[in-house]
């Protein structure tokens, strides 16, 4: 039997580093970065429209009136941020992260130059469940967890400095999962898996969503490792 589920708010996201074949990087150059403080990430299909085919007969009777499927070529991704954690934002959009010497790698800012994007990560983000539905049987509080397993080409928005809040966006675009063997993305980075058992992504997918009680990760800023 299918499950069913009403998806509400955003609790949090979970940016982790993937190299340019979309592979979760562990050990040294790795990065985990997990917030609350984002306001949304909004997704936008991205399709090509299937070529129509139509021509009329001389005296304009259709003859042949035939439209092809259209073709989702990627996700469009546009994350907008309230908290500025300037380790992961640096990494989104290919920014020099500055820091200060001395103290470990304590990141205060970042400084952007001309240039196109090189970084690529992974995105996943969690919402609750409303309603009667919160709770599975066995009165475990239920998930929803959206996945984009790889994501680049990241563009920064407009960022306004006002009487008010100020808000930071990040725009990027998917590219398909990563499947190469021995690491590629899987079931999900790191050692728990929101996917169910025996699940994982597969060629050619973007986007991943899944009713899980598995809890997201507490927010923190670390290297990837694998078990």
């Amino acid at each position: 039997m299918a499950s069913a589920a009403t998806a509400i708010k955003g609790t949090h996201a979970r940016i982790v580093r993937v190299d340019a074949c979309g592979n979760p990087v562990t050990g040294t150059g790795s990065l985990v970065v997990v917030t609350k403080g984002f306001v949304q990430v909004q997704m936008e299909p991205q399709y090509e429209d299937g070529e129509e085919f139509f021509e009329r007969t001389a005296d304009g009777t259709p003859c042949v009136n035939q439209k092809d499927d259209p073709v989702l070529k990627r996700m469009q991704l546009t994350i907008d941020f309230c908290e500025i954690n300037t380790t992961g934002v640096a990494y989104l959009a290919s920014a020099r992260e500055l820091t200060v010497n001395g103290a470990g790698v304590t990141g205060t800012g970042f400084a952007f130059a001309e240039g196109s994007p090189s970084n690529r990560y992974s995105l996943e983000v969690w919402q609750r469940v409303a309603g009667s539905g919160s709770c599975d049987p066995s009165g475990a509080q239920r998930y929803i967890y959206n996945a984009w397993p790889n994501v680049g080409a990241s563009r920064i928005g407009t960022y306004t400095v006002e009487n008010g809040r100020s808000t930071l966006q990040v725009q990027s675009e998917t590219q398909a999962v990563s499947t190469t063997p021995v690491i590629g993305w899987g079931n999900g980075p790191g050692s728990t898996s929101w996917l169910p058992a025996g699940e994982t992504a597969q060629a050619n997918e973007h986007w991943l969503w899944n009713i899980t009680t598995t809890a997201p990760p507490e927010p923190q800023v670390n290297p990837l490792t694998l078990s």
